[in-house]
């Protein structure tokens, strides 16, 4: 058996269709992708998406609660410093 590795760099998906062909299709800047996938490929790339998905709102939510919870810090220390009396 020969495997055979190439990388496609394909950048700005506009458009994806799974059709009836078994067949993925993936229009992109410059052209399109056809990739030929049975149901249980197509069900382990959702996975691995979905996985990469939430791994990465996950690290969202937590900078953008680490941000809140810095400018609160931030305006509470001016509230301290505009109260001295």
């Amino acid at each position: 058996m020969i495997k055979v590795s190439q990388v496609i760099e394909a950048k700005n998906v506009s458009n994806v269709y799974y059709n009836w062909g078994d067949e993925l299709q993936l229009t992109v800047q410059g052209g399109q992708l056809n990739i030929k996938m049975d149901e249980e490929s197509l069900r382990r790339l959702a996975n691995v998406v979905n996985d990469k998905i939430e791994s990465q709102d996950k690290e969202k939510a937590e900078e953008a609660a680490k941000k809140a919870a810095e400018l609160a810090k931030a305006e509470e220390d001016a509230n301290e410093y505009t109260d001295v009396d």
